[in-house]
């Protein structure tokens, strides 16, 4: 387990603590789909020493903020609160982890719960959008909703949830990040034993075409290339160039489709990186009648060589982003969790900006290759 442990020492009176489960959307093969996402949402729901209500009002008594999320790859837990609290929360955080009891009637309500998480998501074109583009695009363990669909819900029952939790929510597969004054706290953490089998998933992106018409004020449009895995010799120059092209009020893409041309109100590019692949994207909102011009804007933007100048203060921007966040303990908490369940080591800031400095134009020249390859088109209108 002192592998799997990462450690901050602060002087603050707050303490953070995060346990990263290495399970996600992609390790549900033989369960039904979204079952990652409803475990998450069970561990509030019960545990052998409280019921969901007593475990709400524990979570308030000490004024903590508990929150949780679901990823296609893993699943986070998270506590701050003071540390004078912090005891308590570590006993709650245990209890989650190994003690949850998945009861009956509180499935029951949670599949109604999540049934409108599922509308709700439907009902937003910008989020629903992405979901249908991966669903199109990617291969089997990556296309899965994180939500899980209508049907699937109705086939996710107690034994199921308590198999999957046995089977993942063991010591070996979490990732325990800690930011606060008394880092050895975290040594009495009693997780569950065993030995977790998770084999490498296959990644593919097979492009597609497709438009839906819907009942909007505006067209929503996006289009999807294929990216690269956080492990990929490319991966660093992906992320300077996504950040250079798409992600700020200064970039091309922001400063030609709404600033130069009027054609948008929101457009944005972003990179989504997994274990073995990726996604690159760039979405847009806008009256149905430009979204042809938009598109040919942004493929001759995409097929612009970077200059020296551009490339130095896009690594300037990744930097002094990197050092800001890293004024928050929650954040470096956050930062160290995730290099630890990536790597297996802590990726200081100084070798992050090694990193960014060492990618070159030839590089992002490379990456622009990606760009002429065939793309996924999705849109609403």
């Amino acid at each position: 387990m002192k592998k799997n442990i990462t450690t901050l020492l602060t002087s603050h009176e707050t303490v953070h603590i995060a346990i990263y489960v290495k399970v996600g959307t992609k390790h549900e093969a033989g369960y039904p789909h979204g079952i990652a996402h409803f475990t998450e949402h069970m561990l509030f729901k019960g545990t052998e020493q409280f019921d969901a209500k007593s475990f709400s009002e524990e979570i308030d008594a000490i004024g903590g903020e508990v929150n949780a999320y679901t990823t296609k790859e893993y699943t986070c837990y998270s506590v701050k609160t003071l540390k004078r609290f912090e005891e308590r929360a570590l006993a709650l955080i245990e209890e989650m982890m190994t003690r949850a009891t998945f009861p009956a009637d509180e499935i029951e309500r949670e599949k109604q719960v999540i049934l409108e998480e599922i509308k709700m998501t439907e009902d937003d074109p910008e989020d629903y959008i992405y979901d249908l583009l991966q669903e199109k695009t990617l291969s089997d363990h990556y296309r899965v909703p994180i939500l899980g669909t209508r049907e699937s819900l109705q086939h996710i029952s107690r034994e199921k949830l308590l198999n999957f939790y046995r089977t993942f929510y063991t010591g070996d597969n979490m990732v325990i990040s800690y930011a606060g004054q008394r880092p050895d706290a975290i040594d009495g953490l009693q997780l569950q034993e065993g030995e977790t089998t998770t084999r490498l998933t296959d990644f593919s992106f097979s492009p597609c075409q497709l438009t839906a018409q819907r009942t909007l004020e505006q067209a929503h449009f996006l289009l999807g290339f294929e990216g690269v895995g956080y492990h990929h010799p490319l991966y660093d120059a992906y992320s300077v160039f996504s950040s250079y092209f798409g992600e700020s009020m200064s970039s091309p893409l922001f400063r030609r489709l709404r600033e130069e041309l009027g054609l948008c109100y929101n457009v944005y590019s972003s990179l989504e990186a997994f274990e073995n692949g990726g996604l690159f994207t760039i979405y847009m909102a806008c009256d149905a009648q430009h979204i042809e011009a938009a598109k040919n804007e942004i493929f001759n933007l995409l097929k612009q060589p970077l200059t020296e100048e551009q490339l130095s203060r896009t690594k300037n921007y990744l930097i002094t982003s990197a050092y800001m966040d890293n004024d928050y303990d929650g954040h470096i908490m956050a930062r160290n969790g995730r290099s630890i369940m990536y790597y297996g080591h802590l990726i200081s800031l100084e070798t992050f900006e090694a990193h960014i400095n060492a990618v070159t134009l030839e590089q992002i020249a490379k990456v622009q290759m990606f760009f002429a390859t065939e793309p996924a088109q999705i849109l609403f209108k």
